[in-house]
């Protein structure tokens, strides 16, 4: 049946958008879901400041009453002044395996984006780099992790019938955490902490987490302006990210390098994985969700490297390593048996070096697709 397309109009149609993927991975054991309240908000334009700045419409497919599909398109003024070109990006992407529906969605997608005057369509991606970007090519049984996307095998066959190319593509590894930790690593970074006159900064209570934000957003963009999927993030949007995230997440997940004169020059966030807790609380925070993301920070089996970054003219100097090192230590203490590292570029040699010397495997690829309307 070929699919109906309709256009998110009011907050009923925004629910059924949000809740589409709760029926499409309904009962997956690999699908970890978000909280409905976080997408409800991070889409409404009374609620991220994202908006300001973007033009957004979010698409949804029908078969008769059967919801089939869902997708959001995105032009983003910042990254159009940014890159000097006008593109469109596509993100919340679900659909059932029917070519009709995926075909659909993406000429709705594509009238859209040619309207608006935009010369190539791309995904998915959210408003930002630190959304959920990327769709999973490799690593379908694995479980899908709190940050990034998980979809079904079928997603990039409809895309390259479509039309669209490889643009961009990560690596995610899992690898085994010795304990005690390799005195190896712990050793060289500690010689190059005192040949650099280096010191490792933990915020010491949430208040300072929070005051923290600012600067790890600064960094931030120093370290990831170069890299081709970074899109500037504005005040409005810092000041959101770091009331969300900064202010739960553990002092003691967070690593900061000082220099004893320059000031920061590289960063480090991890968490534990909250994958399992995720499933259980099942996108509600409320009335027990919590309670499970509460259990998954003291009892668990593994953490996730979230985010790193270093200063450029120091990425040279082994600085990767000592923020490694300093976090490595932190998941032995807490008992864990391996890590995770959330997506890399493929091409990030300084990040994927510092896996040499453990036990571990690629064991997921994403990528993003891209597709020039003119």
């Amino acid at each position: 049946m070929k699919p109906t397309i309709k256009t998110v109009e009011n907050l009923a149609s925004l629910r059924q958008f949000v809740d589409f993927p709760f029926q499409l991975y309904h009962h997956h054991p690999l699908w970890v879901p978000p909280f409905k309240a976080s997408e409800m908000a991070w889409l409404n334009p009374a609620k991220n400041p994202a908006f300001l700045h973007a033009e957004v419409k979010l698409f949804t497919a029908w078969q008769g009453s059967r919801m089939v599909g869902r997708a959001a398109a995105i032009i983003n003024q910042m990254e159009t002044d940014h890159i000097g070109a006008k593109h469109a990006r596509f993100g919340w992407l679900d659909f059932v395996d029917d070519h009709q529906v995926s075909t659909a969605l993406f000429k709705a997608m594509e009238d859209w984006a040619i309207m608006h005057g935009c010369v190539r369509l791309k995904g998915p991606y959210g408003f930002n780099s630190l959304d959920k970007n990327g769709m999973l090519v490799e690593g379908f049984d694995q479980m899908g992790a709190m940050t990034t996307l998980y979809n079904y095998e079928f997603y990039p066959t409809h895309l390259t019938q479509l039309g669209f190319q490889k643009e961009l593509e990560w690596l995610e590894i899992k690898a085994v955490l010795p304990n005690p930790f390799p005195e190896k690593i712990t050793r060289a970074a500690a010689l190059i902490q005192k040949r650099y006159h280096l010191n490792i900064r933990r915020p010491k209570n949430k208040l300072e987490m929070l005051t923290l934000g600012g600067l790890l957003f600064k960094m931030l963009e120093e370290t990831y302006h170069e890299l081709p999927s970074y899109v500037p993030i504005s005040a409005d949007q810092q000041a959101l990210y770091i009331k969300n995230y900064m202010g739960v997440l553990p002092p003691k997940f967070v690593c900061i390098v000082e220099h004893e004169t320059e000031g920061p020059v590289g960063f480090g966030l991890t968490m534990p994985t909250m994958s399992k807790a995720m499933q259980k609380a099942n996108g509600r925070l409320w009335p027990f969700g919590f309670i499970h993301l509460l259990l998954a920070q003291h009892f668990n089996e593994s953490g996730d490297l979230t985010l790193i970054g270093v200063k450029e003219d120091w990425r040279k100097k082994g600085v990767h390593s000592v923020i490694f090192s300093d976090l490595g230590q932190t998941f032995v203490k807490m008992g864990y048996s391996h890590f995770n590292v959330n997506p890399m570029l493929e091409n990030n040699q300084n990040v994927l070096a510092l896996w040499k010397d453990f036990d571990h495997r690629i064991y997921k690829r994403r990528r993003t697709f891209y597709k020039d309307l003119v």
